[in-house]
């Protein structure tokens, strides 16, 4: 495959980062938690996620930026790079003023008059509110820089940004510890905006010193104008209904459960967003080769970056998650010692759901590529869309708050189904050959491992070498499955042939060292 070792280096910078950031962000985790307290820290993340549902454009913006950028590089059209970054800057400012118009009245109102947010609270939640539109629209500005970045796959740039931020966040939780006379969730939201509001400095401020289609002035192309807007009329359907279910469920788990169980809820969607960076920074880094190939209509190679991202996508949340569902009660005290109630459960479903959503993202990106986007968003998008009013008549008929998470993974299944169907067909690649390679082999090695999993469960004791000796034992049977089950010939053949390779050099660096030494 062209370019491997680009792939793989870029993977492995973005995996440093995450590590280091993963560090960072369990223990802040913890402190912010101790200082603010279950309800304060649920009244954060449910008030701050309705901004974030009134700005769910800036999902379509930042996957459409990266699609048309990326493509333009492709093409090696410079003049088209250049009017690519201009009009999307262009659309990124109306979106501003979209977002703080309805944020300022609809947003208000539904705080106002919705939310389930103890009175004595509500000043604070109002400062939130306030400095989490401020934050969305920072965001938005600088999207197309962002885009950039990932599309010229400079890598080793974004990895120092974002350990930046984390080291700032760091620095945030230390802080809250050691004040006593301000309102700690004021003070909280106003040290994570200035994180921000630095990030995007030092983004802007690379991008215009790196890349030369961001140093130059505003010029509007209606053609590039309407395309960029046609392209965003579809995809921000997708972006509406993401937000629409995940801010939905946490908006219906307020109304029905309160925010003790919205605090259940964001601890499990932090452990999720933890497991997540083990496939998210591979896909960051083979997402603009998919493109790329997509661009030239290479669907050879776009046949083969599918099934390399599906696979490792699935693989890589299963190394993580699969041991971490059996051992999550042991995790989470000693991570934050006391929890709510219902976090065992939600983070476990979570968990289930990420592995196997895992495997959508690369369908998605093809079919950005690809740029017909029309029917694979009206469809999938309509099927997700079913997730909120299903849970609410669970939520209605039975007021046990883990319902929500079943029905997500159940519809996800569905939704799948729709993807294949429609994207597959754009690569010249039958439904069959798509599950036999690239589908169930991950699926039947999830299952098994599972089931392995179980049953060692229930001869162990609740020991925290016991708890050990049960992620290890289940890590050894995912790694033997996916080698004899996962893996088909050839993946095998090309990894005993890397470890080969790489014996042979170290082999090779030691016998010039020891020649050198006589």
């Amino acid at each position: 495959m062209r370019n491997g070792k680009g792939i793989a280096r870029n993977t492995a910078i973005l995996y440093g980062r995450m590590l280091i950031l993963l560090l960072i962000s369990l223990y802040a985790t913890r402190v912010v938690l101790e200082a603010l307290g279950v309800v304060d820290y649920g009244l954060y993340n449910v008030v701050g996620g309705v901004v974030v549902a009134i700005g769910f454009l800036t999902g379509t913006m930042n996957t459409s930026s990266a699609r048309f950028i990326t493509v333009a590089l492709g093409k090696g059209e410079r003049n088209d790079m250049r009017s690519t970054f201009c009009n999307i800057l262009i659309v990124n400012i109306l979106l501003v003023a979209l977002v703080v118009l309805v944020s300022e009245t609809i947003g208000l109102w539904f705080v106002y008059e919705k939310m389930n947010i103890p009175e004595e609270r509500m000043g604070a939640a109002l400062w939130v509110y306030q400095l989490s539109i401020l934050t969305v629209v920072m965001n938005i500005l600088s999207i197309s820089y962002n885009a950039c970045i990932i599309a010229h796959e400079r890598m080793k740039a974004f990895a120092y940004i974002t350990l930046i931020d984390g080291g700032g966040k760091l620095v945030v939780a230390f802080a809250l510890l050691h004040v006593q006379s301000v309102d700690r969730l004021v003070l909280y939201a106003c040290l994570l905006f200035l994180i921000h509001l630095i990030d995007q400095v030092i983004y802007v401020a690379y991008c215009r010193r790196n890349f030369e289609e961001t140093r130059v002035r505003l010029t509007f192309e209606s053609e590039k104008f309407k395309s960029i807007l046609h392209f965003i009329s579809w995809a921000s359907y997708g972006s509406f209904v993401s937000i629409g279910f995940t801010q939905g469920l946490n908006i219906l788990l307020n109304i029905f459960c309160g925010p003790a169980v919205n605090a259940a809820r964001a601890i499990s969607v932090q452990i999720q967003t933890y497991v997540n960076m083990f496939t998210n920074n591979f896909q960051v880094a083979i997402n603009p080769r998919v493109m790329k190939a997509m661009a030239t209509e290479d669907f050879a190679e776009a046949r083969q970056l599918l099934k390399l991202s599906s696979k490792m996508s699935f693989f890589l949340l299963c190394v993580v998650g699969l041991p971490l569902i059996f051992v999550v009660p042991n995790v989470l005290e000693l991570w934050l010692g006391t929890f709510p109630e219902h976090t065992i459960t939600f983070v476990r479903l979570m968990i289930v759901i990420s592995i196997f959503s895992s495997v959508a993202n690369p369908l998605r990106i093809i079919n950005h590529a690809e740029g017909n986007i029309k029917k694979f968003q009206l469809y999938e998008c309509t099927v997700l869309l079913f997730i909120v009013p299903i849970s609410y008549f669970g939520l209605k008929l039975t007021s046990i708050p883990e319902v929500v998470f079943i029905v997500h993974l159940c519809v996800e299944l569905v939704a799948h189904v729709i993807r294949v169907w429609i994207v597959l067909p754009k690569i010249q690649l039958h439904w069959t050959t798509y599950l036999k390679a690239t589908y169930l082999p991950p699926v039947v090695v999830f299952a098994l491992t599972m089931a392995a999993g179980a049953l060692m469960n229930n001869y162990l004791s609740e020991g925290i070498i016991s708890r050990f000796a049960l992620m290890v034992a289940v890590e050894a049977v995912f790694l033997i499955l996916t080698i004899t089950i996962g893996l088909d010939k050839q993946e095998r053949m090309s990894i005993i042939s890397f470890i080969s390779k790489k014996k042979t050099k170290k082999q090779e660096q030691i016998h010039c060292t020891f020649t050198k030494k006589q």
